[in-house]
């Protein structure tokens, strides 16, 4: 067969298209690259708030001296890139739908994809036992789930109409945490008293043992792993152990079932073995007007998007409190704003009705119980979980400062002196503990 023969004019033509094409893909290319910086650094279109998450995200550093040398400067302007990408929740949302079509496999994630860790070594702790109330009496049950659809969806087990976050354990993380807290009582020695507050998820207290161990949930012992944390600490720490009176009360409405926090309920639970750790006397739950402030659909049904959860939202309720205060806090802009304790939130949506408590997450906040002509004040180191807890906190307090450190710029050990605090309390979930990144962010500020 007569081999084709192609002109001189045809092969020149196709080399000078085959070169066109090597300058021009790698164009396109570097266009996308540009177009995609481009748009990532629009401000206008950095998200601020996290709808999914129900959290400020990272704000641009600002800069010192200090924070270019040690690399957090830097350190602030990664997470702040990251945290503020435009379109960042739609392709979180998008990347969780096609996570969910692959189906669940075996491993199980908690926070930040940290696969789940049972091996918690052994405290020996000079800290451990004190805390807990020794009166003996025999835990509650809850009703049997084992009727119910189990699914696992992201890092959420839903159980019915009721969620729970897988619980992982990080040593190093936790060793950190410990840490921190111990270089604030070793500063504050002598000046004020430092305590920890360590709080259980819903998934150790309200999930029914027989679904606990008949579906193989894998998650961590939270209780070891809170007596590990305390057995790190040094023993001028006070640890409020609440894990087990929150088990004398799980038959009762103490966490949400769609979103990860504590109700007011289970919050007042802690507040009385705060209370009894410290001495004080405790303000007795019949002084409050219970209020309800309408349907709440939180951070489960966001992540999950759950129709069963949707048919059966949780209520908002509150308890207000009986002593008048003031309340100021500090927005990352530095508006100072008056605010209320308890504020109403019926009018909200339906996914923001936990900001009711302590005007929800504020790098700075300072609240004053005006029934007390004097008294003791404390600075409270937090995330989110204390808010509930803080309004009853301050009925044994004339002054209550409260740091929320993954905004927080400043240092709150240097706070606590300047403020002449009583009191530090650290108000952490367990959660929390067990993220890398949020205790370094308080790490950052213990000075």
């Amino acid at each position: 067969m007569k081999k084709r023969q192609h002109s001189e004019k045809y092969i020149k033509a196709v080399k000078n298209s085959v070169r066109l094409y090597k300058v021009i893909l790698p164009c396109v290319f570097v266009g996308m690259l540009v177009l995609g910086l481009f748009v990532s650094l629009l401000l206008p279109l950095r998200p601020s708030f996290s709808e999914n998450e129900k959290r400020e995200l990272a704000s641009f550093p600002s800069f010192s001296l200090s924070s270019l040398l040690d690399g957090s400067f830097f350190r602030g302007i990664d997470a702040w890139f990251s945290d503020t990408f435009p379109f960042r929740e739609a392709m979180i949302s998008a990347n969780e739908k096609i996570e969910n079509l692959r189906g669940f496999g075996d491993r199980i994630y908690g926070l930040n994809n940290e696969v789940v860790n049972n091996n918690i070594p052994p405290t020996g702790s000079k800290n451990e036992p004190a805390t807990e109330s020794t009166t003996e009496e025999k835990e509650p049950t809850v009703p049997d789930q084992l009727g119910e659809v189990v699914q696992k969806l992201s890092n959420v087990v839903v159980v019915g109409s009721a969620g729970y976050e897988y619980c992982s354990f990080n040593q190093s993380v936790a060793d950190k945490y410990a840490s921190v807290v111990n270089k604030t009582a070793q500063r504050l020695s002598g000046k004020a008293k430092v305590c920890s507050m360590l709080v259980p998820t819903s998934i150790d207290i309200t999930m029914s043992d027989s679904v606990r161990k008949g579906k193989n949930i894998t998650t961590c012992d939270q209780k070891a792993a809170m007596e590990y944390i305390y057995g790190k600490m040094s023993s001028s720490v006070t640890p409020i152990n609440i894990y087990k009176a929150m088990r004398m009360h799980r038959d009762e409405y103490i966490y949400f079932r769609t979103d990860h926090h504590w109700t007011a309920l289970g919050a007042y639970y802690a507040y009385e073995e705060f209370a009894r750790v410290k001495n004080f006397s405790a303000i007795t739950l019949d002084k409050f007007e219970k209020k309800s402030f309408g349907e709440f659909l939180g951070s489960f049904y966001t992540n999950t998007n759950s129709s069963a959860m949707k048919k059966n939202p949780d209520t908002l309720e509150a308890y207000m409190p009986p002593y008048k205060t003031k309340l100021q806090f500090t927005q990352p802009d530095g508006k100072v704003i008056d605010w209320y304790l308890v504020n109403d939130t019926s009018s909200y949506p339906v996914s923001q009705k936990y900001s009711a408590f302590t005007a929800a997450d504020n790098p700075y906040t300072v609240i004053e119980n005006l029934e007390r002509q004097k008294g003791k004040t404390c600075v409270i180191i937090k995330e989110s979980f204390a808010n509930a807890v803080i309004p009853y906190i301050v009925y044994n307090y004339k002054k209550v400062y409260v740091i929320d450190y993954r905004y927080y710029k400043q240092g709150f050990i240097s706070l606590a002196e300047k403020v002449k605090a009583n009191d530090v309390i650290f108000i952490n979930n367990m959660s929390a503990v067990r993220s890398d990144s949020l205790i370094d962010r308080m790490s950052a500020i213990a000075v």
